[in-house]
């Protein structure tokens, strides 16, 4: 890659970075965002000729349109609450969301065939599948494309270099149309990567404070466990880093736990880690409190311990993903002290 490229991806990864970073605020404030983007454009501006410029001006317009991905529009409640109506699927329930680079929200549970102003992009609902055209090699300056699955939902989705990502509930993923010299993608939540392999393109997830850097492989990423980001290893070989203080080199069959700046790396059963992808839910000595923050992302229900002394008690088995929420409680009863009851979308545990 050149020195002009990667100067002008770090200039979209920092200002991309920022954008990310306003979305945990709880007040977004727009003038003071605009003074950081800029800011932090100009920074990187005094150390590049000027011959840079007209490519760094398109950079920042993508980081304005990956901005925009991550936070929408400066809309008022009634504008909010009516652009979230339109976004909820044929269930009632929040259907499985693709961002547009162009800002535009599509609803893929209602909308089959192609999609995007160049129709790179093709929908199947009823396969819960995604495919994005082939790389060709054409665009210098990636648009960037968000997926948003919800509670209870799952979705299949093929990048532009063949690569396949199953992505979980309540999960979230930001990519590039087609990747150019580089191929990397933000997860947030849990999804199982099968990587393409291009020895020239190292694929890099990145979770949070944690990249898993990939030639070839299958592996699975959670970001979703008490502040832990885990990465599981099926095939093949990965990187996993840690904001560049620690790495490791995981092999087949390995989990790498990585908690602030430690990265623990045991060996595991890897089905209790990708059992989701077969439509089960898979527990092995798992606490309670732990199978039902599962349940309850899966199932769009609430769960309320009225006896604490529970939360800790340990459940195995496995438990078909498609079954009713009624039907799978009342199995993790038979095999346990504990009681549920189910009233309104709440359950309490007891």
């Amino acid at each position: 890659m050149t020195n002009e490229k990667q100067q002008n991806r770090k200039t979209f990864i920092d200002c991309y970075r920022i954008g990310r970073s306003l979305e945990y605020m709880d007040r977004y404030d727009q003038e003071q965002a605009w003074k950081k983007l800029n800011s932090a454009i100009q920074r990187k501006r005094l150390h590049r000729r000027i011959s840079y410029m007209s490519s760094v001006a398109a950079m920042v317009a993508i980081a304005f349109t990956s901005f925009y991905l991550w936070h929408g529009e400066d809309q008022a409640p009634a504008e909010k609450l009516a652009d979230a109506q339109e976004t909820v699927g044929q269930s009632g329930r929040p259907g499985v969301i693709l961002s547009l680079s162009d800002g535009r929200r599509i609803d893929l549970s209602a909308r089959e065939g192609k999609i995007g102003a160049g129709e790179e992009v093709v929908n199947h609902p009823e396969n819960k599948q995604l495919f994005y055209a082939a790389d060709q090699g054409g665009e210098k300056i990636s648009r960037m494309n968000r997926l948003d699955v919800p509670q209870g939902a799952e979705y299949h989705l093929v990048l532009s270099d063949g690569t396949r990502v199953w992505m979980n509930a309540r999960s979230r993923l930001v990519y590039p149309v087609a990747f150019g010299d580089t191929r990397e993608v933000e997860l947030e939540g849990e999804a199982y990567f099968e990587v393409t392999r291009d020895e020239n393109r190292p694929f890099i997830v990145h979770a949070g404070q944690v990249a898993v850097k990939v030639l070839g492989t299958e592996f699975n990423v959670n970001t979703c466990r008490k502040q832990k980001v885990q990465t599981v290893l099926v095939k093949g070989s990965v990187q996993v880093e840690n904001g560049g203080k620690r790495e490791v080199v995981l092999r087949p069959g390995e989990l790498a736990e990585t908690v602030g700046t430690q990265i623990r790396v045991t060996q595991v059963n890897v089905r209790k880690y990708t059992a989701w992808r077969e439509g089960v839910f898979y527990f092995e000595e798992a606490e309670l409190e732990e199978i039902m923050t599962e349940l309850a992302d899966w199932y769009c229900v609430q769960a309320v311990f009225t006896d604490q002394t529970v939360r800790t008690r340990k459940f195995s088995g496995v438990l078909e993903r498609s079954e009713t929420i009624e039907n799978v409680l009342k199995k993790i009863e038979r095999t346990t002290s504990v009681h549920f009851t189910i009233q309104q979308g709440i359950i309490q545990v007891k």
